[in-house]
């Protein structure tokens, strides 16, 4: 695999492997909880966050179609844990088959999806950029929630934050 790309993705493998093993303690409600109707669970960003990777680097990167509904990715319909690990899982599988098979060369090719969001169509470059960038911000929020909704389940416990 060429070096560019290679740290690329070893760069996504890491900041997943990272927020995987941080949600690993996380019981079923934890994982669905949300400080209010308006705001998203864990697993509600876990969903938006395959969706996003299928997108940005399997259809925007790789060319292969997402079929993406991306306003689905927000119903809070309280998905299932194993359902969110299994699209998390698929997403980074096609995002390490397309990454293998590409170099820093190729990633300077522009987007050429109709569906690219972006006005321009920039390279394929900034699309891995532009998802790194997205997973990391939602990584934060992500454990913001975890952080806070273990604090919230302590007050009403009366007892120091534990672990759920």
């Amino acid at each position: 695999m060429d070096a560019v790309v290679q740290g690329i993705a070893e760069h996504l493998d890491e900041v997943w492997s990272s927020l995987l093993d941080a949600l690993r303690t996380v019981d079923d409600d934890l994982f669905q909880w949300s400080p209010g109707a308006e705001f998203n669970s864990i697993a509600l960003l876990l969903r938006h966050l395959a969706g996003s990777e299928r997108w940005w680097i399997g259809e925007a990167v790789g060319g292969i179609p997402a079929h993406r509904n991306r306003e689905a990715e927000f119903v809070h319909d309280s998905p299932k844990r194993e359902d969110v690990l299994r699209s998390i899982e698929e997403a980074r599988t096609r995002s390490r088959g397309v990454l293998a098979g590409l170099t820093a060369a190729d990633l300077a090719a522009p987007i050429t999806s109709p569906a690219s969001a972006a006005p321009a169509r920039p390279t394929k470059m900034w699309a891995l950029f532009h998802y790194l960038a997205h997973l990391g911000y939602h990584c934060g929020q992500i454990l913001l929630l975890r952080n806070l909704g273990r604090k919230m389940a302590a007050a009403q416990q009366g007892g120091p934050a534990a672990p759920r």
